[in-house]
């Protein structure tokens, strides 16, 4: 079967989604208020990496207020290892979105190579290490497995297994996959939707939607989200400054971050309740 969600349906509602998308802007206040407290500076380079995790727990217990029980293991999808099939749906799923994207670049008028310098400098590689290490554990690692777990293990699962039953599983899914990636896609945008840059957003949430959908594994899900930070920060490290100006730790950070995101993975799956 194309669709390895239904083979797995939960009981779990549709309306269990409105107050998982109140865990993002609570994990931002929480995080702002941690900060506050702490004193000023000393929270700052890590509100990023803060806020992340605040939102991962505050959508598990969103969910565990909802349901009343704490998401599984089988719910999710978190499995302990990938299978061919998984690994095959990521890869194929990483060539096809990176081809799209590099279309998209050339509609666009923009080329990552030639704004390489600029990107180097926006995306904090500039700042002292810790600053530095903390974006990237929240840009290549966090990122990859909270967002995952928000946007495709808890939105797209709810949406896909409280309509599966009334429609048809091609109808499920692509009212899943779209309603996540338009969610995850606002965020990042800073609640514009409109342009190349917001197009280019929403279709990687659909490629991710569309990984969840076809591997039914949110461990894979969250490698394939993994795999395109790495491309993305990899490409600026190399034709930015290079690693004349960046620290070891960071190149390991980036370009292992496929590794990490999968051990993240692995404990998560160690930590929540398996399915009676």
């Amino acid at each position: 079967m194309w669709n390895k969600l239904a083979e797995n349906v939960t009981t779990w509602r549709w309306w269990y989604v409105i107050p998982v998308f109140l865990a993002l802007p609570l994990a931002s206040a929480a995080a702002t208020l941690l900060g506050i407290v702490a004193g000023p500076g000393v929270l700052t380079a890590w509100a990023g990496p803060l806020t992340l995790l605040l939102l991962g727990i505050f959508a598990l217990v969103m969910v565990r207020v909802v349901s009343r029980r704490w998401p599984t293991v089988q719910d999710l999808g978190l499995r302990r290892g990938l299978s061919r099939r998984d690994v095959v749906v990521v890869l194929a799923v990483f060539l096809i979105s990176h081809a799209l994207f590099w279309v998209l670049g050339r509609i666009g008028g923009s080329s990552e190579l030639n704004n390489a310098e600029k990107l180097f400098a926006d995306s904090g590689f500039t700042g002292p290490l810790p600053t530095v290490i903390a974006a990237m554990l929240a840009s290549v690692i966090l990122a990859p497995v909270v967002e995952e777990l928000v946007y495709r293990g808890i939105i797209v699962r709810t949406l896909h297994d409280s309509v599966c039953g009334r429609v048809s599983s091609a109808v499920a899914t692509t009212v899943a996959v779209t309603v996540s990636a338009v969610a995850f896609a606002f965020p990042h945008l800073g609640g514009s939707l409109t342009g190349i840059d917001a197009l280019a957003y929403i279709l990687t949430g659909a490629f991710f939607g569309i990984v969840y959908v076809l591997a039914g594994s949110l461990t894979a899900t969250m490698v394939a989200h993994s795999l395109q930070s790495m491309a993305a920060f990899g490409q600026i490290l190399i034709f930015g400054r290079g690693d004349a100006d960046v620290s070891p730790v960071v190149w390991i950070l980036v370009f292992g971050c496929p590794i990490w995101v999968y051990l993240c993975a692995r404990a998560l799956a160690a930590v929540l309740p398996e399915r009676a």
